[in-house]
């Protein structure tokens, strides 16, 4: 005979059930989820795809590129300046309407030759205009040119500037392998998660054809006569329970799927499986104190971040350089050849020039002062960053390590769990059998099992995740072959 706390606990599975979606096939859309793909791809294939041709990868790439071209640049500043140059010019000159002018003699005089004793006869000539008529007046000019400068001293400037260009270079180097690393990162999180899902996904299949199978068996007992009809109600509720947990697993593994592809770089990939094998690890933990500084020794962004800060510094000294006087030698060698007519000197000519010439700019403006003092300003926002970023690794580090400890243990007690739990469950179900348990009893066993199968893999693959990002920040590689 039932109590009355029995049928009021029925009434509240029937209104549960009549409140639980109906999903259309979902049977069918689920059995069709699990099925293998047509391909698998194994941990180190998506990595490989994903740093292939990756944007933020290809970016840090060209921002290196312009770093190397910078310190050509800064060595180049030690070199002479050298330029070659050609000239050639012809030109027709046409003076229109020009006067022209006829000699003629005029008057004349004879005068006594002192050595000779002879009669010389001398002439005076006068220009005579005679008429208008147009001159046209053609001319050649060309030469070639050789000139070289050298600034000698400018103040320290071409040392620090180049200092500056290798520390940035250097700088954007660790950059683009800490990039590569948070690529693989991202990559190793969503294929964990991916494989998480699907372990999930399978964990609510399997409750689902437990929930059936309980429920023929209940139906049967009911049949027989030794079960109520509200034991095959909360049968039916779990199951629909369990189909709804199916469908949510089936979209949980198609936008883990969907991630998987998008930092592969391939968001419109088709369907392929996964290992499911990463999953198994030793659960090893290093102690937490050793990996500070670890962290400060190797980790590369820290690391670009210092190369940023000597860059700074080499920049003040570079804004310095207009405090010092400057000092240049130049030298030039020019030859030419000239047809004109209203050429000066010589047709044809050449010039060698060298010297040096000392500059110092006494006031500016305060144009140096300021730069100076933005250069400095930069230099210690470098520094602020730096240390700024050695205090974030340090949380990084222990929030990191304690999410490893804690994955560690809930794995551990989530082993421990389902052998509980299914002992639980095997005893449940032979207490409804003879009449002294409920279904009550059975359907908390099947949930206590279902759940502490998910929580295995969840803490397996949070400890997995939890470990990439811990060698990432501790500046280890993220993932070896074979971890």
């Amino acid at each position: 005979m039932r109590s009355n706390g029995w049928r009021i606990l029925v009434g509240c599975l029937l209104l549960t059930c009549a409140t639980v979606p109906v999903w259309a096939g979902a049977d069918s859309a689920q059995e069709t989820a699990v099925a293998p793909a047509a391909s698998q791809l194994s941990l180190k294939q998506c990595i490989d795809i994903a740093l292939e041709n990756n944007p933020t990868l290809m970016i840090a790439g060209e921002r290196l590129h312009i770093a190397s071209k910078d310190v050509s640049d800064a060595y180049g500043s030690f070199l002479p300046d050298i330029s070659l140059n050609r000239n050639w010019n012809k030109s027709d000159r046409t003076d229109f309407d020009v006067t022209t002018f006829q000699p003629v003699l005029t008057d004349s005089i004879q005068l006594r030759d002192y050595y000779t004793d002879d009669l010389v006869t001398w002439y005076s000539q006068t220009n005579v205009p005679v008429g208008l008529e147009d001159q046209t007046i053609h001319s050649k000019y060309k030469d070639w040119n050789a000139r070289a400068s050298l600034n000698l001293f400018g103040g320290f400037s071409k040392f620090a500037t180049l200092n500056s260009a290798k520390h940035n270079k250097e700088a954007s180097k660790a950059t683009l392998a800490y990039n590569r690393e948070l690529v693989i990162q991202d990559v190793l999180t969503a294929y964990y998660n991916l494989v998480r899902y699907l372990n999930l996904e399978q964990v609510a299949l399997e409750a689902r054809d437990q929930a059936a199978k309980e429920l023929e068996r209940t139906e049967t007992y009911f049949r027989l006569g030794s079960a109520a009809k509200s034991d095959v109600l909360q049968q039916k509720v779990r199951l629909e329970n369990t189909k709804l947990d199916l469908v949510v697993g089936h979209n949980n593994v198609a936008k883990a799927f969907a991630d998987l592809a998008y930092v592969m770089n391939r968001p419109l990939a088709q369907q392929f499986s996964v290992d499911g094998s990463v999953l198994e690890t030793d659960f090893e933990v290093e102690p937490v104190e050793a990996l500070y500084g670890e962290a400060l020794r190797q980790r590369l962004d820290l690391f670009s971040s210092q190369e940023a800060l000597a860059a700074r510094r080499s920049d003040v000294t570079t804004a310095s350089g207009n405090l010092w006087p400057q000092i240049n030698l130049n030298g030039s060698y020019t030859r030419y050849n000239n047809e004109s007519p209203y050429k000066f000197g010589a047709q044809e000519s050449e010039t060698v020039s060298y010297g040096y010439s000392v500059s110092w700019n006494i006031f500016d403006r305060m144009r140096t002062v300021n730069s100076r003092s933005r250069a400095k300003a930069n230099a210690r926002i470098a520094e602020y960053e730096l240390e700024q970023a050695r205090l974030n690794a340090q949380v990084e580090i222990r929030q990191l390590h304690n999410g490893l400890v804690e994955a560690r243990e809930r794995a551990n007690v989530s082993h421990e769990t389902i052998e509980q739990s299914r002992e639980e469950l095997r005893s449940a179900q032979e207490r409804f059998r003879v009449g002294a348990g409920t279904t009550l009893d059975v359907i908390t066993a099947q949930v206590n099992l279902a759940n502490s199968r998910s929580q295995e893999v969840q803490a397996k693959c949070d400890f997995l995740i939890a470990r990439a990002q811990l060698n990432r920040a501790v500046g280890r590689p993220v993932w070896r072959m074979g971890s």
